[in-house]
């Protein structure tokens, strides 16, 4: 389903009024109305959403926000410009990258990791940016590093993180450090404890650190928000229980824009029941820098600009957009603080033409191991353009074995990067919702339940990647995929690369495209086996050979290439001039002459291909397969 229409199908469910706008005084206006809805859940996602922090974080010009949704056990990724789901991370459970009651959510404001605060499992969770697990710590109890029900964190660019230990009513901070790739969480300090004196607490839910460095808590069961020093001594208060301005029935989070206003959500006196007596203190109220009531909004219910709940609000770096954890309307709600109503988004850019063909899936299959350099698994491609790119990118082992592959790697692991730096990272796909429904966008066949295969739906910036499969201490034939998950935009996929071990049988090297449109594509395409020696690889292929087939059909094959070779049926095979040129024209590095490297030039009608590196006579070593896309003259 596109986002165009599961955006029609919240407007349906979610909007009986027209929209909200709130002002530029902070107050509703009644005259302009306008709200954007950012979720893609509901009826239209896997089960009720049960949505409570929210992080926002700015990357490359791009502000995202992550949700956690409490409810499935996950964390929600949205580009905000466009309020599209770009990522879900998780599901429910104990293990890595599993979540159970996810409540707070913080960005590590150097590496851009995200801090989960899980009430159920009584822990701490790291994630990176693209949902790769990084570290987990702490434990039911009363102790040190030990929690009941932590809700609130926050963290610095000092590496200090703090936890609302909300059953425990108490503050803890602890120091993140990473010594020889080995992380840790070390306890730093505790303080609170449960009564109503200044710097006690009773049920505490978020916090946020403001720009000095002061951490603010808000006190839900005392009706007010705290001040805390870095050390826990106590600064001051805002509040107190009561219905006016600037007095709070269980305030739930706080949250600082860029401008220093402080903003709290605020509900009624019993959060697990959104019907309770007090019923008329769904609201958010904003603060000043120096403390003193500004505005409020909100009350009780399900139009636009209603809540049932505001777990918490977050202010963007510009300050002219805000967002909502709408707890029990099950949904997140957007609102514009400029004044006026937001202009419409920017049309997308023109998709290519219809006889524009263009590669829209990447795969190579290839036996892999750990501990030998010449068995590595690594693939490399190129997105060509200058926006960002949706890509689905797998890692198969268990689930090649439906269709009869013998041999396969038992637990692949998948890695993307750019340059030397991670970028993406993933072990056990999980049953992943949004991995499950861009497989069957984009034609991928289905992963087993349950399977340990790897994969991600990552966005990518136009550039260069290579994809290390790990082997997970096993051994056996493993299958690389990379998908263009979003074909309408002009920025796509232009050349695949995979470098592995050559042996025999279901494991030689296996490149497979294809060619989307309706017109023939120019491809280059290499399977290298001598060549590596010069750039260090040790034991590759001495003599390569290359076969591209369409289906069982075989179009193209080579086995020197400066010595062109004919398919039965087929026009004239490239030279090995042409094949140079080639080769100049795409960027690829030249390869010597009189070489045993196998390289073919063909044009190819829009379909499914595959193309096959292996060793003359059957012997075995390193080798690269490649294809590129020619430059259109």
């Amino acid at each position: 389903m596109n986002s165009s229409k599961f955006f029609q199908l919240l407007a349906k469910r979610l909007l009986p009024a027209a929209a909200v706008l709130l002002g530029s005084a902070g107050l509703l206006s009644s005259s302009a109305r306008a709200q954007t809805f950012v979720a893609e859940w509901a009826e239209v996602d896997i089960g009720r959403l049960g949505p409570t922090g929210l992080a926002l974080d700015r990357v490359g010009g791009v502000t995202y926000l992550y949700a956690a949704d409490s409810v499935n056990g996950r964390i929600l990724k949205f580009d905000t410009a466009t309020g599209t789901r770009v990522g879900v991370f998780g599901t429910t459970g104990f293990g890595p990258v599993q979540f159970n009651a996810p409540y707070g959510i913080a960005v590590d404001p150097v590496s851009h990791d995200i801090y989960v605060a899980e009430r159920g499992n009584r822990r701490i969770h790291r994630i990176t940016a693209n949902g790769a697990f990084v570290m987990a710590w702490g434990e039911p109890g009363t102790g040190n590093n030990q929690f009941a029900a932590p809700v609130g964190i926050a963290a610095d660019a000092a590496g200090n993180v703090y936890v609302a230990d909300h059953g425990n009513n108490r503050i803890q901070k602890f120091n993140v450090t990473n010594s020889g790739g080995t992380w840790q969480a070390n306890h730093v300090r505790t303080w609170g404890s449960l009564g109503a004196g200044l710097g006690q607490l009773n049920g505490p839910y978020g916090l946020a650190l403001d720009a000095q460095g002061a951490l603010w808590v808000a006190d839900g069961g005392n009706s007010r928000v705290q001040k805390f020093d870095a050390n826990g001594n106590y600064l001051s208060v805002i509040g107190w229980r009561g219905t006016a301005t600037g007095q709070f029935i269980t305030p739930t989070w706080v949250s600082f824009d860029s401008a220093g206003n402080m903003w709290v959500t605020e509900t009624n006196s019993d959060p697990s029941n959104p019907l309770a007596a007090d019923i008329g203190h769904q609201r958010i109220q904003k603060f000043n820098a120096a403390g003193t009531f500004v505005s409020s909004f909100g009350s009780l219910g399900e139009n636009g600009g209603q809540f049932r709940l505001p777990f918490q609000i977050v202010v963007d770096v510009a300050g002219d957009s805000a967002y909502v954890s709408d707890y029990y309307n099950t949904r997140l709600q957007k609102f514009s603080l400029s004044g006026s109503t937001p202009p419409p988004p920017p049309p997308p850019p023109p998709p290519p033409t219809a006889a524009a063909a263009r590669f829209v899936n990447l795969s190579s299959r290839l036996y892999t191991s750990d501990g030998d350099a010449s068995q590595a698994f690594i693939a490399g491609f190129v997105v060509s353009g200058t926006t960002r790119k949706q890509m689905l990118v797998r890692a198969i082992g268990p689930g090649l074995a439906q269709f009869g592959v013998a041999g396969t790697l038992s637990n692949p692991r998948l890695r993307i990067y750019s340059g030397t730096t991670i970028v993406a990272e993933n072990e056990n796909w999980t049953n992943d919702v949004a991995m499950r429904t861009a497989q069957e966008s984009v034609g991928a066949f289905a992963l087993p339940a349950g399977s340990l295969d790897a994969g991600m739906l990552v966005v990518l910036e136009p550039g260069a990647y290579s994809l290390h499969v790990l082997a997970n201490g096993g051994q056996g034939v493993a299958l690389v995929e990379v998908y263009d998950a979003e074909t309408s935009q002009p920025t796509k996929l232009v050349n695949l690369s995979t470098r592995g071990f050559v042996s025999t049988g279901d494991a030689v090297l296996v490149a497979g495209f294809v060619v989307q449109g309706t017109t023939p594509k120019r491809v280059l395409i290499r399977g290298i086996g001598p060549a590596l020696a010069g750039f260090g690889v040790a034991g590759s292929l001495t003599d390569s050979t290359l076969k591209v087939y369409q289906g069982t059909t075989l179009v193209a094959q080579n086995d020197d290439w400066g010595t062109p070779q004919a398919v039965l049926g087929g026009g004239a095979p490239a030279t090995g001039v042409e094949i140079a040129a080639a080769a100049a024209a795409t960027g690829a590095f030249a390869l010597g002459g009189g070489s045993r490297d196998a390289s073919v030039v063909v044009t190819l009608a829009p379909g499914a291909y595959s193309a096959v590196v292996a060793g003359a006579n059957n012997s075995t070593g390193a080798g690269l397969v490649e294809v590129y896309e020619m430059p259109t003259p």
